[in-house]
């Protein structure tokens, strides 16, 4: 963390183990008292103390340490916006808490997002993990929290069922807004803990957590390089967005009025 270790003269990487030990040894809503704290940490109470007190404020319990729910998310972003690495943190929290930190960090650059989105078009459906939009992109992620490299043919396996999703995705925005002149661009894009040992698969991005943010700033430049999906639609995606977000879009055929 950027300011921990100027402000407190702490080194980043001790920063980095007192987080990740917090936030391991108060998974499952377990508490902690911040010698325990200090102690897994191989650190100084004193330490301990000034780097929670960054994180939580000062008036926390040193008896009582408690991290949940999106206090654990909020102590991953402030880390990450701090350089903290973000895949050695992001492992301490669920695979739905991973799709919501990636959200969260999409907010940041100005996207509309939706998580867990269910897609049902005819008798075709499927569930999209994170769907962003900052019109006219979609950023559409497929989250892998895996504890390990994609590579091979399950990499693949992941790329092909994440476009067909992408193209489901496309047909769905046409069934809903119709034929037009409005252009928009789906980049599917799979989001893990680790990366890939290629950035792109089949052209589709493989994006580590805690490059995430650089990736959305070099979109414009890199996403000519990918398998966007473009079509064109007769209104603005806000109409989807809103419906999406009260799960009762109604479907109707292509060419309906």
């Amino acid at each position: 963390m950027k300011n921990s270790s100027s402000d407190l003269d702490v080194k980043p990487e001790i920063v980095t183990r007192i987080v990740e030990n917090l936030l391991k040894l108060t998974s499952h809503g377990n508490k902690i008292t911040i010698d325990v704290l200090a102690e897994h940490s191989v650190v100084s109470r004193d330490v301990a103390f000034k780097i929670v007190s960054r994180l939580l404020g000062k008036d926390f319990n040193v008896n009582c340490v408690e991290v949940t729910g999106d206090t654990r998310l909020s102590i991953i972003l402030k880390c990450i916006r701090d350089y903290a690495p973000a895949e050695v943190l992001a492992r301490h929290i669920s695979w739905k808490d991973f799709e919501v930190l990636s959200a969260k960090v999409l907010n940041e650059y100005g996207f509309n997002v939706l998580t867990n989105v269910r897609l049902r078009l005819s008798k075709k459906k499927c569930e999209l993990d994170v769907l962003a939009v900052r019109s006219p992109t979609v950023l559409l992620l497929d989250c892998k929290k895996w504890n390990a490299v994609l590579s091979g043919k399950r990499l693949t396996s992941i790329v092909e069922s994440h476009m067909r999703r992408s193209r489901m995705l496309a047909e769905y925005l046409l069934n809903m807004l119709g034929k037009g002149e409005t252009t928009v661009e789906i980049v599917p894009a799979v989001l893990t803990l680790y990366g890939s040992n290629k950035r792109v698969e089949n052209g589709v991005a493989i994006v580590p957590v805690g490059l995430l943010g650089n990736f959305i700033e070099k979109l414009p430049e890199i996403k000519y390089d990918l398998e966007c999906i473009r079509v064109k639609v007769g209104s603005a995606l806000d109409y989807v967005i809103r419906k999406l977000e009260r799960k009762d879009a109604p479907q109707r055929p292509y060419g309906s009025s």
